[in-house]
């Protein structure tokens, strides 16, 4: 389990950050939106083997998020509510820190308009967030620390079973309509540094950015240039809005979501572009969850891949 063997040599030893350097650990959960709660419980929780550690409730008793675990530091919440006319199920990304007042501060001196820092009342976690993303098709970007009391770390050393596919949540897909706006406020604006991308080697269009966040948890996100005048179809947006799970053995993993039924419409695992095996997976409202084996550590990664 390699986030948590960092995260407890972070958290014991601490993490020397730049003055004005975002004091992020790791993304801490993607959330999706689905229109059948218990289809998307087969999925996320029999098919990746992920474990529903906890749910939190609305005033009337119906279920706000319900919670996938993917280690003790990072979920997947699906949240229940996606309309047919809704075209991009996934809602947010979140980041963790240890020191959300400085993270604000950072933001704010850089020109930001994060929100008040807050305490969420269901799971007791403080939080703010950033919204109107330039250039991307996401509601909001939000920024947590885990609170003692909070849900998530009552479950801490829980809901961990062998089921599971992935212990490392690592990228998350963003769609983007402004390339250029969007990597300013990742880049300049929140110091995330790009590590790749991918070209078409006829038209030179950039296709995909990948940018890793500030901290040494190497997790990042991936903007998708679908551009502003593209026809999103909810098939669309659900590639390319989306989350990544590392898996060690990208064949067994494989085999075993076969194993347990995840069979419509499969294709095999490939070596892709950025040098890694990797295979799709689609949940019942079509969000895709990819796995990706990590690369190996003699293949240093071009900073460009073209592709026609």
């Amino acid at each position: 389990m390699r986030l948590t063997a960092v995260v407890a040599v972070l958290l014991t030893a601490g993490v020397a950050y730049g003055e004005d350097e975002l004091p992020l650990l790791g993304l801490a959960h993607v959330g999706i939106r689905v229109s059948d709660l218990e289809r998307a419980r087969a999925f996320y929780s029999g098919a990746l083997g992920l474990e529903n550690a906890f749910t939190t409730r609305k005033d009337d008793g119906s279920v706000f998020v319900a919670y996938f675990k993917v280690n003790d530091h990072q979920y997947i919440e699906i949240f229940p509510g996606l309309r047919p006319e809704d075209t991009i199920p996934m809602t947010h990304i979140a980041m963790w820190t240890e020191d959300l007042e400085k993270t604000r501060a950072i933001m704010l001196r850089r020109g930001l308009q994060p929100t008040e820092i807050h305490t969420g009342p269901r799971d007791h976690n403080r939080s703010f967030t950033l919204r109107q993303l330039p250039g991307q098709n996401l509601v909001f970007l939000e920024f947590v620390q885990y609170m003692p009391e909070s849900l998530h770390m009552q479950s801490k050393g829980k809901a961990l079973g062998e089921r599971r596919l992935s212990t490392h949540l690592e990228h998350a897909g963003i769609i983007t309509t402004d390339l250029d706006a969007a990597l300013h406020f990742y880049v300049d604006r929140l110091g995330f540094k790009e590590t790749w991308r991918r070209v078409n080697g006829d038209t030179k269009h950039v296709a995909l950015i990948h940018l890793r966040m500030p901290g040494p948890s190497g997790d990042y996100v991936e903007l998708s240039n679908i551009g502003a005048n593209a026809t999103l179809t909810r098939t669309r947006a659900g590639g390319a809005a989306h989350c990544s799970l590392e898996v060690p053995d990208i064949k067994a993993a494989y085999q075993a979501t076969i194993d347990r039924g995840e069979t419509k419409d499969r294709k095999d695992p490939r070596f892709g572009l950025d040098l890694r095996w990797q295979f799709n997976l689609f949940d019942p409202d079509g969000t895709r969850v990819e796995l990706m084996q990590p690369r190996a550590k003699d293949t240093p990664l071009p900073p460009v891949a073209y592709a026609n």
